[in-house]
């Protein structure tokens, strides 16, 4: 029997339509994944399922009794009192008899010290919330709580401190650690991620595999989904679609989807064309003209096909001022100290031409501030620190500390360009901002907003080393696919902090893993770290004063610029396959009308043998363009996997 049940749900805000005819299904401990791109409805649909807000029409069923807990994406209030006292609130059954049990311990003791007194009573109380206790895991629950706390990223002295200390980060992962130790039906969550480092999503993600009850989770962390869910729902277009698997699985399928779409969109488009040619072409003579009459009929009841189009996102472009110097930045033993606290200290390393760097390190090991380091936003409090010849940094920063919160969108970009009203107006429709949103100011957009806004500024900017600080923040998967193509295409030197490991994947070839003040280098590509990761034992990760020998750097990049070129020839053979193949198969197509055509006339034609012949070339002509699209489709899958693997 399903826990949760959606029957065509449907929700509007005024005039506009959100969930229309929405309709799933969710069993006992089944873990599901809720995608889709900002403003489809996504934390409406969940608001929904948790109580929050009603729909508009529809039918919700929960099984009887079921206990749900639910983690908004936007920060709340939260009671004030010690994180201790937050978590002990969920499991306060099992301290409440801890209590009770130690009472009736005292009072055992004090009865068993008076001369005729029995206790008898007591204890047979005290076995019985002993046992209570035993069965409800009372014994394991410090190290349970102390468990959740750590995973996700608190200290030990975290837990006394008064939760109104907490910033709003801290108080969301407060929350989520107050629902992991509730005992739940349904989990809902609502982008669970975003304040936590990699460690602490780890850690999650193992905890939310091992959990027993149900959960829907609203992510954009690709890698996440993959290792959590077990379930896809997709919201596309106000409507929802489950597929099986966790999303690598949803990927595969979405894109026989599309492939299947875009074949039966063709051969629609084929037929609706060959039918309206012959309409036009028909002849004059009365049999022609009936012909020409229920083709019309036809077309007029032609069903349309339309294609499952790519989701729409934004279309980013980063300047190249040209390639720099072999050496781009060099660190000399640099110390960073805020009032006497050191964050940073005695690194030393080099980043040379090309390299693509992946940042990682817990929240508040210094990852943002080693970048402004670099940018030269700060100062180093010892060391020192030297760009190569004809570097050019390009600096996105996480708080958008650029985006002043008074100008428009449109004086934004006009004050950082030389662009006209209209040519900002077109540059901002690129990153999606079109219409009314122009005059809209940058204080009032959303997290996402704000950030495509930071991208379109930065990308009139020109040079040819990259920095930046958690670009995919409040992006969607389109978007942040977007991103992926335009990073691993960009030819200069890119270094890049990120939670997202998908987002990673593929992209870094060398890994600086920033912790406690210490930078350890690992000279080999993000997915080698997250497999290491994976798989604890002996590291090769350098201190922050050694690297790789310079020569097996340079063969990685040769190596990888090789790989690069192959694809890209490979790509380019099979797109000149393609387009010979689509010439082929509209010739045959044109033989099978003109053929189909003939035949349709047999009157000119007295010869049996003829008529036999012509029907016999039809016949071969299809073989031959079914044969054509074969071959077309097996080209056109073989270029959709290249694309998967490594975009233009």
């Amino acid at each position: 029997m399903p826990l949760l049940t959606l029957s065509q749900v449907k929700k509007t805000y005024g005039a506009e339509l959100i969930l229309d005819n929405i309709s799933l299904q969710l069993q006992p401990g089944e873990k599901g994944g809720l995608i889709g791109p900002n403003g489809s409805g996504k934390t409406t649909l969940l608001k929904i399922m948790a109580g929050e807000e009603e729909a508009d029409q529809g039918e919700i069923h929960l099984t009887r009794g079921a206990r749900v807990g639910y983690l908004p994406q936007e920060p709340r209030p939260i009671d004030s009192g010690s994180l201790r006292r937050h978590l002990e609130y969920p499991l306060r059954r099992i301290f409440d008899l801890k209590e009770e049990m130690a009472v009736l311990e005292k009072d055992i003791a004090e009865q068993a010290q008076m001369e005729g007194r029995s206790v008898d009573q007591q204890l047979e109380r005290y076995a019985a919330l002993t046992n209570c206790f035993e069965q409800e895991g009372g014994y394991q629950v410090e190290s349970r709580l102390l468990g959740v706390a750590r995973g996700l990223g608190f200290s030990d002295s975290d837990l006394d401190r008064n939760l109104s200390s907490f910033s709003g980060g801290e108080k969301t992962r407060a929350r989520l650690a107050g629902l992991l130790l509730q005992e739940l039906d349904l989990l809902l969550l609502d982008e669970p991620t975003n304040f936590l480092d990699l460690s602490a999503i780890f850690w999650l993600e193992k905890y939310l595999r091992d959990l027993r009850c149900a959960l829907i989770v609203v992510s954009h962390d690709r890698f996440f989904l993959n290792r959590v869910v077990n379930r896809i729902f997709a919201l596309r277009g106000h409507r929802l679609k489950a597929y099986r698997g966790n999303y690598s699985a949803y990927q595969e399928q979405l894109a026989l989807e599309r492939l299947s779409s875009e074949r039966e969109y063709r051969h629609r488009q084929r037929i609706k064309a060959r039918e309206e040619r012959l309409v036009r072409e028909a002849k004059a003579d009365e049999r022609s003209k009936r012909q020409a009459k229920s083709r019309q009929k036809r077309l007029e009841k032609f069903e349309a096909v339309e294609r499952l189009e790519e989701e729409q996102s934004f279309k980013l472009g980063f300047r190249y001022s040209g390639r720099s110097g072999r050496q781009v930045i060099i660190f000399e033993g640099v110390r960073k100290e805020f009032d006497g606290n050191t964050v940073i200290d005695d690194l030393s390393f080099e980043i040379n031409y090309g390299d693509r760097v992946a940042l990682v390190g817990p929240n508040g090991a210094g990852k943002s501030t080693l970048l402004k380091l670099i940018a030269g936003d700060l100062e180093p409090t010892a060391g020192a620190i030297r760009l190569g010849p004809a570097v050019r940094i390009t600096y996105f920063t996480q708080e958008q500390e650029q985006l002043d919160p008074e100008l428009t969108l449109l004086e934004t970009i006009s004050a950082a360009s030389g662009l006209d009203l209209k040519e900002a107006r077109n540059h901002l429709g690129r990153y999606l901002f079109r219409g009314d949103d122009v005059f809209k100011k940058a204080g009032d957009l959303s997290g996402g907003e704000k950030n495509r806004l930071a991208l379109a500024r930065l990308a009139l900017g020109s040079g040819n080393c990259l920095l930046m600080d958690e670009p995919t923040s409040h992006l969607d998967l389109p978007a942040l696919e977007e991103i992926e193509k335009v990073l691993a295409a960009y030819p200069g030197t890119l270094i890049v902090v990120s939670h997202d490991r998908y987002f990673l994947k593929g992209l870094a070839n060398r890994v600086f893993e920033l912790d406690h003040d210490q930078l350890h280098i690992h000279n080999y590509s993000f997915d080698q770290y997250m497999a290491e990761k994976d798989q604890p034992g002996p590291k090769s990760a350098q201190p922050g004063k050694g690297g790789e020998s310079k020569e097996n750097e340079k063969q990685k990049r040769q190596e990888e610029h090789r790989r690069r070129q192959a694809g890209h020839k490979n790509r380019r053979r099979l797109k000149d396959k393609q387009a010979r193949l689509e010439e082929e198969i509209d010739k045959k197509e044109t033989e099978i009308s003109r053929l189909e055509e003939t035949l349709a006339n047999p009157a000119g034609y007295g010869d049996h043998s003829e008529l036999a012949e012509l029907g016999s070339r039809l016949d071969q002509a299809r073989t031959n363009l079914s044969e054509l699209l074969q071959r077309w489709e097996e080209i056109t899958d073989q270029l959709d996997h290249l694309d998967q693997l490594a975009p233009d």
